[in-house]
């Protein structure tokens, strides 16, 4: 309702939750000035006060007065500390508007005062300013508490009856209560020109835009950031470091910052470093504030490495550290030798293919393993076991199980006794359906960090949790693939794969994630399965790979069971697993599957009106009881339709002139 009436409404901190004696009466954000502007937009204020918002009703909740709610400034009479607040108003109506109260919203306080809601005109800075005589004024800068928020007093903050901004309109100030605030703020003072205060708060954890981007506290984050990375690298060596490989080192978190943070400013033709350089939260901030602390390596940065090291993420700089002399920064054009420095060897999660800290797609068409490969690589690293022959980290596994987790629960049983392990044993951790990712990251940070070793992060499936609107959208693909990224600096640095449905239509050589190509740039390599064989599933990559080329692997997708996986009546429900096909077993696979391919060409082109059912018999495709295999010949032409070797004519299907050169068969029209 408040938003409704423009009203800029924001979180605000409870009694209590601020230490005895503390101001409570204030924004639950850092940074929050940075809202004073304009409404925030509604994908914002829905992650704070809508149907899963952070914010309960029960919460307390407050307004930025000024711009950013229509030049709305409050008029708070503090009466129950003394007569001089009412005195004034009286006075001032007495004078003015024959001592008739103003028809506006007016709310009693918690503490016991009022306060008188009011619109300024356009071109009227509402001013921020508290007095002696018990009467504050809040406008651009301030912030007031709305009800039905708790007061310290055990009391709720209520609109008095029939002055509630749903019942009556929020006054357009007369020019006699214009003046008479001036006359107030030039005999106390007060922030007349409203627009460079920059109050900060406890950080609460910032705002976040709907791709899990701080907006807000940004500054903050940056300190914390250079702090926690400045002292965990004295812990390492207490040696200070070389100019270059300070810088290499700065560059290198700076990138961490980047990738956590969004600007507030617009401009497609600007870079994201660009906007935020224009709002002094870019890499100038950064390498002031880091070369500022780096000055202090003997002191102050020594004094608190040498304390127990905090647990992870919970580092907090002395609030007299965020205010550095930042002094001049270094040159921005980097010499060889110190852009060499900044070079890390790869880790491999699974040696040669997956590389810890790296966002990878899986895509494939549905029924083309995706999920099945994606869980046996899930089992192998989690039981520290190769994947395909290669040689894996051990470590735990989170599954994001947004598309069907009843489904991943099946699979994950019939694996268990596949591979002979138990289930409740191995080390993997899931989410059970979809959550907001963005929201969620706090939490996802903090539950990684007390697991320790997390070393990869499975998402099933891209477009499950996918926050947009518009799958399209090169810009949502680009910001959800920024967001995925942030699993990526989980604590462990996991790799992350995720399983995406493919461009519509896909065949074997555009094998892309669905959606707007900003999300294949995002990523550091695009995995591809692709079914060319009966119950047979090939891994490799398209379109974007970062690192040394690997061989295909080609995987058996098995049916089997498991007397855990039933339905009501008892009856088994078989599920499909993964299983490593060796390279003696896929020569002779394939050589059988050419072979076979090559009879049904022959055959097709021999016997143009065959059926199924009569193709099948011709290559001797029959089953022990003597049925034709149609099952199998309509998979083998559905591939071969794939290759373009046959096309398909209602329920029949003709060899193309592809195909028959492919068995050495001269095309009628040559």
């Amino acid at each position: 309702m408040y938003r409704a009436c423009g009203l800029q409404v924001i979180p605000c901190f409870a009694p209590s939750e601020v230490t005895k004696g503390g101001s409570w009466k204030r924004p639950k954000l850092s940074e929050w000035a940075e809202f004073q502007g304009d409404l925030v937009p509604d994908a914002v204020f829905a992650r704070w006060y809508g149907a899963a918002g952070e914010h309960a009703a029960r919460d307390n909740m407050g307004m930025l007065t000024g711009r950013a709610s229509g030049n709305v400034f409050v008029i708070d009479l503090d009466d129950q500390k003394g007569p001089a607040a009412d005195n004034w108003w009286r006075g001032v109506l007495a004078v003015e508007n024959n001592g008739i109260e103003p028809e506006t919203c007016r709310q009693q306080t918690g503490g016991g005062g009022r306060q008188l809601l009011f619109r300024a005109r356009p071109d009227w800075q509402a001013p921020t300013n508290r007095t002696p005589v018990g009467v504050d004024i809040r406008g651009q800068g301030g912030f007031a508490v709305l009800p039905a928020s708790l007061h310290e007093s055990g009391r709720r903050y209520r609109w008095v009856p029939g002055c509630a901004p749903y019942e009556i309109e929020i006054a357009l100030a007369p020019e006699w209560l214009l003046v008479a605030v001036d006359a107030l703020v030039a005999q106390h003072g007060g922030d007349k020109g409203g627009g460079t205060r920059r109050e900060q708060t406890v950080p609460s954890g910032g705002d976040y835009d709907a791709f899990g981007h701080q907006r807000d506290g940004r500054e903050w984050k940056m300190t914390r950031l250079i702090y926690a990375a400045v002292i965990d690298w004295y812990r390492e060596c207490p040696i200070r470091p070389g100019e270059a490989e300070e810088r290499a080192k700065a560059l290198e978190k700076y990138l961490i910052y980047e990738s956590l943070v969004v600007s507030r400013l617009t401009d497609p033709r600007k870079t994201k470093a660009e906007l935020l350089e224009e709002e002094g939260r870019g890499w100038t901030l950064f390498w002031q504030k880091w070369q500022a602390l780096m000055r202090k390596w003997e002191g102050r940065v020594a004094e608190r490495a040498r304390k127990p090291k905090p647990p992870p993420f919970g580092f907090e700089p002395l609030p007299e550290e965020s205010k550095l002399d930042i002094g001049q920064p270094l040159p921005l054009l980097l010499s060889a030798e110190q852009f060499v420095a900044g070079f890390s060897p790869p880790a491999y999660l699974v040696d040669g293919v997956l590389q810890c800290g790296y966002l990878y797609s899986l895509t494939a068409r549905t029924g083309h393993g995706k999920t099945a490969v994606a869980m046996y690589v899930a089992q192998a690293i989690a039981r520290g076991v190769p994947m395909h022959g290669n040689e894996v980290k051990e470590g735990t596994v989170l599954l994001l199980a947004g598309e069907n987790p009843d489904d991943i629960r099946a699979r994950f049983l019939v694996l268990a006794d596949a591979y002979d392990f138990k289930a409740e044993d191995l080390k993997m951790r899931f989410v059970d359906g979809v959550i907001d990712i963005a929201a969620k990251m706090p939490e996802i940070r903090a539950e990684a960090a007390k697991i320790g070793d997390l070393v990869l992060v499975i998402v099933d499936t891209g477009a499950a949790y996918f926050p947009g609107d518009e799958t399209n959208s090169n810009s949502q693909q680009g910001a959800y693939a920024r967001l995925l990224r942030q699993l990526t600096f989980l604590p462990g640095k996991p790799a992350v794969l995720v399983n995406c449905h493919p461009v519509k239509n896909a065949l074997r050589d555009n094998l892309l994630p669905m959606g707007g190509s900003a999300f294949l740039n995002e990523v550091d390599g695009n995995l591809t399965l692709w079914a060319s064989a009966e119950r047979q599933t090939t891994l490799h990559w398209q379109g974007k790979f970062r690192g040394p080329e690997f061989e295909p692997m080609t995987f058996e997708l098995d049916i089997a069971d498991s007397a855990r996986v039933t339905d009501a009546a008892g009856r088994l429900m078989p599920s499909v697993v993964a299983k490593p096909v060796s390279e003696l077993k896929l020569q002779m696979e394939e050589g059988k599957q050419e072979s076979e391919e090559n009879m049904l060409l022959r055959a097709v082109a021999t016997n143009r009106n065959s059926s199924i059912a009569n193709l099948a018999i011709s290559c001797g495709f029959v089953g022990a009881t003597g049925k034709p295999q149609k099952s199998k010949v309509f998979a083998i032409c559905s591939r071969l339709v794939d290759e373009k070797l046959l096309e398909r004519r209602g329920n029949k299907y003709r060899i193309t002139p592809k195909g028959k050169r492919e068995i050495g068969w001269k095309d009628d029209n040559e």
